[in-house]
């Protein structure tokens, strides 16, 4: 039981790698239908510039290293200190699906 806290786990960090991915799709996509030049691609500048379309999944990239880093150290003290059990997985698994909506 002690190793099943760790499917949702990685489903999280999986959620956070296919956002990281889409949001540089979207980036570049936009980088290079636009032809921006590089001083356009400053922070401030870029914000300013981008439509929701691509500034929302470095937004959503973003909250995904804020509330979820806890539940990788929750998840990572249960483990340690062995007391995972069923109502632990089943948080863990509904605390991803929540992130996914």
């Amino acid at each position: 039981m002690q190793d099943a806290i760790f499917s949702p786990f990685f489903a999280m960090v999986f959620l956070t790698l296919l956002v990281w991915i889409y949001m540089y799709i979207r980036r570049i996509s936009f980088i290079t239908s636009r032809k921006l030049a590089p001083k356009d691609l400053t922070p401030s500048a870029f914000a300013q510039i981008s439509p929701p379309s691509v500034s929302n999944p470095s937004d959503n990239l973003k909250n995904l290293f804020e509330i979820p880093v806890i539940f990788y150290a929750l998840v990572l003290y249960l483990f340690i200190t062995k007391q995972v059990d069923a109502v632990y997985v089943n948080a863990s698994w509904v605390f991803v699906v929540f992130r996914a909506l």
